[in-house]
């Protein structure tokens, strides 16, 4: 239940502490004292739209927290709990929860038990704990997708609705890959014969290693150059080794090395530069011999001259056309290879899909065939348990219709199942059950949102329910018929509720009264708890405005009536028995 509420600088709230009771709690006040601007508040707690303005004037930020607690041993919603395990909070105090809001120029910032989370999360943690029914619900009451919605609360869809959705999304995913497998297969038929083209010129190429076209350059110099190549190792190795017209290096080394080895023994540095002139001579006879074989191999050759300079000219032409080099030329080569491969799959890979798609198309029909049978048991069930409601509301002749039909645009079933449903309501007998927005007038839009909420609170574990005057466009026995129905409803839920009417206040466990006043040129919202005779004199005051000695007889027979209905010689709060 919704323990406290602490606003700051939102709209006209310059600062505002709110403590609240289990049961039936009560916000009264002058039009435009500040009631719906708490409720607004309150929303924004627990995640609801907010914008710039809800900034008090002349202040850079608004800050608003609701605290919730649970009675004894009863834990949180699923939801929340979830919620909580998922994001890792643990609550600083067992059994309380804190949600906050801060908004400045910049956006808002949202905090669950102190710990900073998403707008969305923080709705979803709101959904659990408070249930805001207000005037603006009575026009999304005229909505199909919130009376489906309505619904399937009542039918405890949730897990069909979750089945039908993972199927829809899965059909829109094989759907979306025939489409794109489509637009690719005909690309590629297109580019077909061009790639098939491709392919040939490069196979023709046998490309094989990107450093071919070293390879060539190197040999076509050495073919270019052979016989400049030959003279140079020629004479190298006829001045090496040879000697033919005149001592070689090998001879001048063999004369100087004779001496210095036959008196190596006698002086041993002699005896070192001869062993180094014995390895110089090695060395030497080892270049020579080198030379000599590559002197053989060195011919000119015009026809392998010819031959090298086609293949590169034909290695450039690829280069040119698929490069910038043989590298990514052969990668070209590989990736023709692969997309011609998906021409040659595309019939079966389209066959495959389709495949798909019929599987998924059935799985969804049949999903969305069990949904549509629980929903029509849900039906009967949902106008039975609204029309009980109803006759407690003084419209006990009214006949509630919830009506299912395919969907008015493109017939489908779609992610919410293959239906939409529409509220009717006949409102006097002998008058056939029409749509809510061509029936009902404002106070009877009220109390069928009432009945709504009264069925769906016995299903949901929300524990806090706020109506924002759902009892405007009502007086007499209707107006006391839905002060008994909030009653009612505070036995189970804690209910807190803004009012006009006399009737539904004098049914309050706890009255709080907000009254607007300007303090020092700046207006300013106070609230004040009622009990006794203050609390007597508001409800005279909302019974005629002015105060007189019949009005407070009037409003002290109210509250002995009140007392009387819930049961108690004093008609004090109960403690809620939901855990919220």
């Amino acid at each position: 239940m919704l323990a406290a509420l602490s606003i700051r600088n939102f709209v006209l709230i310059d600062a505002l502490e709110l403590r609240f009771e289990p049961g039936f709690c009560l916000l009264t006040g002058e039009t435009g004292a500040g009631k719906s601007i708490l409720i607004d508040a309150l929303s924004a707690a627990l995640g609801g739209r907010v914008n710039l303005e809800d900034i008090r004037h002349g202040e850079q930020r608004a800050f608003v927290e609701a605290t919730f607690n649970r009675p004894g041993a009863l834990g949180w919603p699923e939801g929340l709990t979830n919620l909580l395990d998922e994001e890792g909070i643990v609550p600083a105090v067992e059994g309380e929860l804190t949600l906050s809001r801060e908004l400045t120029a910049r956006g808002s910032r949202c905090r669950l038990d102190g710990h900073q989370v998403t707008q969305a999360q923080l709705r979803r943690a709101g959904r659990c704990l408070a249930d805001i029914v207000s005037q603006h619900e009575h026009q999304r009451l005229l909505d199909p997708e919130y009376q489906l919605e309505l619904l399937d609360r009542h039918g405890r869809h949730g897990p069909l609705r979750e089945a039908v959705a993972r199927t829809h999304a899965g059909l829109q995913g094989v759907r979306m890959a025939l489409r794109q497998h489509r637009e690719e297969a005909r690309e590629r038929a297109r580019q077909e014969d061009y790639w098939r083209f491709q392919l040939a010129e490069l196979e023709a190429a046998g490309l094989e290693a990107p450093a071919e076209m070293e390879h060539l350059e190197a040999e076509r110099l050495r073919l270019v150059h052979a016989q400049r190549l030959r003279q140079a190792c020629q004479d190298a190795y006829q001045s090496l080794y040879a000697g033919e017209n005149g001592p070689s290096a090998y001879d001048i080394l063999a004369r100087c090395l004779q001496p210095l080895t036959s008196l190596g023994e006698v002086d041993a540095v002699l005896g070192e530069a001869g062993r180094e002139l014995a390895g110089l001579q090695a060395a030497l006879r080892d270049v020579a011999a080198d030379l000599r074989r590559h002197l053989d191999r060195l011919e000119a050759d015009p026809a392998r001259l010819a031959e090298v300079e086609q293949r590169v000219a034909q290695l450039l032409d690829v280069a040119r056309k698929y490069g910038p080099g043989l590298e990514q030329a052969i990668a070209r080569r590989e990736e023709l290879s692969r997309q011609l491969a998906a021409v040659a799959a595309d019939d079966e890979r389209l066959t495959g899909l389709e495949a798909e798609r019929l599987q998924a198309e059935g799985a969804l029909a049949a999903a969305c065939e069990q949904l549509t049978q629980a929903r029509r048991a849900a039906a009967g069930e949902l106008e039975r348990a609204v029309e009980r409601e109803l006759e407690h509301l003084e419209m006990g002749r009214a006949r509630f219709a919830v009506t299912l039909c395919p969907h008015q645009t493109a017939p489908r079933q779609r992610a919410s199942g293959q239906e939409e449903v529409v509220f009717e309501v006949a409102l006097n007998p002998g008058e056939p059950p029409r749509a809510l927005a061509r029936t009902a007038s404002g106070g009877e839009m009220a109390r069928v949102m009432l009945a709504l909420t009264s069925v769906l609170a016995g299903l949901d574990a929300v524990g806090t329910l706020v109506f924002d005057e759902v009892d405007t466009g009502i007086s007499g026995r209707a107006a006391q018929a839905v002060a008994e129905k909030l009653a009612t409803l505070a036995r189970t839920h804690q209910v807190l509720c803004i009012t006009h009417l006399p009737a539904v206040a004098a049914m309050a466990d706890q009255h709080t009264h907000l009254e607007k006043g300007v303090d020092v040129d700046r207006t300013r919202v106070r609230a004040t708890v009622l009990a006794g005779a203050a609390r007597v004199r508001e409800l005279a005051k909302l019974s005629s405005g002015d105060p007189g000695p019949a009005a407070l007889r009037h409003a002290e027979a109210l509250l002995a009536q009140a007392m009387t209905h819930k049961g108690g010689p004093s008609g004090g709060p109960r403690r809620s028995r939901r855990g919220s």
